[in-house]
Formats: structure tokens, C-alpha cells, sequence
């Protein structure tokens, strides 16, 4: 599949582009005099138009095809960031009312989220047009492997150029989708619509989609787990002071990257194991890192954990991919894609209030209520997956 190259670039230029905002959004915060709750309700808010604009994407690519859908989305990227950049550097020296700049980022923030739901359901219902169901967890690696690589740059790189001015990173990551856009426009050529008999029926809950859904919405909440309560555990479990945790949260945080990308790169040299295969490997290994990390005592047992967890991700995502892919029909692909993906936003959105819940009652329950939740996926896995 020749498109696969330039599709994984657009993937790593909008997944940076989508990341480089956690590293600069506090700051922001406080130079506009806002609370912190705020920046938490801007990035739920993002979470929120995930859920609901996934879906509506990838039926649309489904109707008037993906092209035109991924290059709408990577636009729309595009002016979101550059009109956020510039509110931003006017801001920064004309200090508008507190209700204002609440109101503009929760709703730039947002708009980048609504645009950037369409970029991965629509990539992975692309590749499943061109590639027969034996091959599809290859190239859905390729494309998770990609995201990966975006999610560790994003913050790296908003945190660098952030030296230049909080608005230096918004600029930056204006310009980069609409190369994305560039890429792509020239790179693939346009598929024809798929003729759908009757309209697509493919509903949230439905049960070809159980697992993926499920599996999708955990191994999120999961990984939104580890954000909220690690640097919380570093200071309560291993005693360090705040710069050490923020340290070493950073240290655990960088593992699961990179073993999420190991795990996928693994998944594309390995051929001939399945989905289905891959997909109970990953289970056992977010199970195992999830519970081992609530009863780590040092730093050390905590990174090799953690990368437990990140090699889970890295098996589960692609083999979720290609097993939603491989249960629906042809012209349902792009709808079942963003069904899957806005499970997504549903796990970003809750994994982060029920784990800070949990951990009022004790600082391991949120590790182990997420693997023994990987447990009962397994069991369902084992009872119910056909694919």
C-alpha cells in the first residue's frame, strides 16, 4: 500500500500538532489569570467533541469519501491552532476580560479537537479499503506507531520552543498541518465513493463493536489513570519533593511512549500472528503493568511497569484497529472507525475523574480497578471475540 507513508506523516504531523498544547496550556492559564480547573475544563471540553465528532466523520468519509474528509480535518487543524497562536500572542501583551480568554480557548481548544477526531478513524478505514483483513494489523501499527510518535514529539517540542514565547509552539503547530495537507493532496489520489444500498445502521452500541469499544475506552481510561495519579504517587509512595516527581513522572511517562511504539513496530515485522492473538497479549500486559505499578515501591519497578503498560498499548491498539475493521461491512468501515475512536474521548473524559475518586481511598486502587477492569476484557476476549 503506497499510501501508507504519507498518511503516517500526516498522522505524526497532527498528532504533534495536537500534543504540543499540554506543555504550554498552564502557563497560558495562569499569565491570562484563570484557575486551574479552567485548563482541566478546556481540555475535557476537547474530550467531549472527540466523542461526539468521531463518528461523524467517519460516516462522512464513508459518504463522500476519505480524501476529502482527512484534508477537511487537517485545514481545519490548521486555522483552529493559527487563530489560537494569534489570540494568544495579542493576549499576552493586551490582557483581555477573564471570561474572554476562558471562552476563546475552550472553544479553539475544542475546534482542534472536533478537526483532529476525523484524522485517525478516517487514516484507519483508508487503510482498510486497500488492505485484505490477513495484512490490516500491519499497516494499523504503522499508523498507531505513528500517533505514538506524535504524542512523545508534541510535548517535547511545545516544551522546546515554548523558550521563544508561549505563542511560539501555537505558530508552529499551524504551520505543520497545513504541510500535512500538502502531503496528502498530492500524495493520494482520490478513492470513489462507495455506493451504500440503504443508510448506514451502525449504532455506539453495537454488537459487532462490543469489544473494540470497550477495549478502546479501557486501555484510555487507563493511560489517563497513570497521567492524573502518578505524580501524586511519586510524592505519597516514593517521597520525592515536587521537581523530583515532576521528574520522574516524566521518566515513566516517556516509557510508556516508547515501548508504545516498540510494541508497534513489533507488530509490523510479525506477520503471522493475529489479531486476536496480539490483542490478548496486550490485555495481560496492561493488566500486569496496571497492578504491578499500584504495588511498586520504587522508581525502578515503576518504569519497568509502566512499560508493561506501554507494550499492552502498543499490541492492543492496532489489533483493535484491524478487528473493527475486519466486523463490519465495506460501506461502513469509516463509521465504524469513529465509533470506535470516540470511545476514545469517553475513556479521556472519566478515566481522570474516577481515578483522582479512587485515590482519596488509597493510592494503589485506581492501578488495580484498571487491571482487574484488563482482566474482564481478557475473559470477554476469550468468550465473545470471533474475529
Amino acid at each position: 500500500m503506497k499510501e501508507i507513508k504519507p498518511l503516517m506523516l500526516v498522522n505524526i504531523l497532527c498528532a504533534t500538532a495536537g500534543m504540543a498544547f499540554m506543555p504550554v496550556v498552564g502557563p497560558i492559564v495562569r499569565n491570562f489569570g484563570l484557575q486551574e480547573w479552567h485548563a482541566g475544563f478546556t481540555v475535557t471540553f476537547g474530550a467531549i467533541a472527540w466523542v461526539f465528532f468521531a463518528r461523524f466523520w467517519g460516516k462522512k468519509s464513508d459518504q463522500i469519501g476519505r480524501k476529502p474528509v482527512l484534508i477537511i480535518g487537517i485545514l481545519g487543524i490548521a486555522i483552529s491552532y493559527l487563530v489560537l497562536a494569534i489570540f494568544v500572542d495579542f493576549a499576552l501583551e493586551n490582557p483581555p476580560l477573564i471570561i474572554i480568554s476562558l471562552l476563546i480557548l475552550i472553544l479553539t481548544r475544542g475546534a482542534i479537537s472536533i478537526f483532529y477526531s476525523a484524522i485517525s478513524p478516517v487514516s484507519a478505514a483508508f487503510v482498510a479499503d486497500k488492505v485484505e483483513p490477513k495484512q490490516r494489523s500491519n499497516y494499523m501499527a504503522k499508523l498507531g506507531a505513528a500517533n505514538g510518535m506524535g504524542m512523545i514529539f508534541g510535548p517535547i517540542a511545545g516544551g522546546a520552543l515554548a523558550i521563544y514565547g508561549l505563542e511560539a509552539p501555537l505558530y508552529t503547530f499551524a504551520i505543520l498541518p497545513f504541510i500535512a495537507a500538502i502531503v496528502l493532496y498530492f500524495s493520494i489520489e482520490r478513492a470513489p465513493k462507495i455506493h451504500i444500498e440503504k443508510e448506514i445502521e451502525t449504532k455506539f452500541f453495537d454488537k459487532r463493536l462490543f469489544i473494540p469499544i470497550f477495549s478502546t475506552f479501557l486501555t484510555m481510561f487507563a493511560f489517563m489513570t497513570i497521567n492524573s495519579c502518578l505524580g501524586f504517587f511519586a510524592l505519597d509512595i516514593f517521597r520525592l519533593d515536587d521537581l523530583e516527581a515532576a521528574k520522574v513522572t516524566g521518566y515513566i511517562l516517556g516509557s510508556i511512549g516508547f515501548t508504545l511504539i516498540l510494541a508497534q513496530i513489533i507488530v509490523t515485522k510479525i506477520t503471522t500472528i493475529t489479531p486476536k492473538t496480539f490483542m490478548k497479549l496486550g490485555t495481560i500486559l496492561s493488566a500486569l503493568g496496571m497492578i504491578g505499578m499500584a504495588y511498586s515501591l520504587d522508581v525502578w519497578s515503576s518504569l519497568l511497569f509502566s512499560s508493561f503498560f506501554g507494550f499492552g498499548m502498543g499490541f492492543l491498539f492496532p489489533s483493535i484497529m484491524s478487528i473493527t475493521a475486519n466486523s463490519v461491512e465495506t460501506h461502513e468501515q469509516g463509521y465504524a472507525a469513529g465509533t470506535v475512536s470516540s470511545a476514545k474521548g469517553v475513556g479521556m473524559i472519566f478515566g481522570p475523574l474516577v481515578s483522582t475518586s479512587l485515590y482519596g481511598f488509597s493510592s494503589s486502587l485506581p492501578f488495580v480497578f484498571s487491571g482487574l477492569l484488563f482482566f474482564i476484557l481478557l475473559i470477554l476476549i476469550y468468550g465473545k471475540l470471533d474475529v
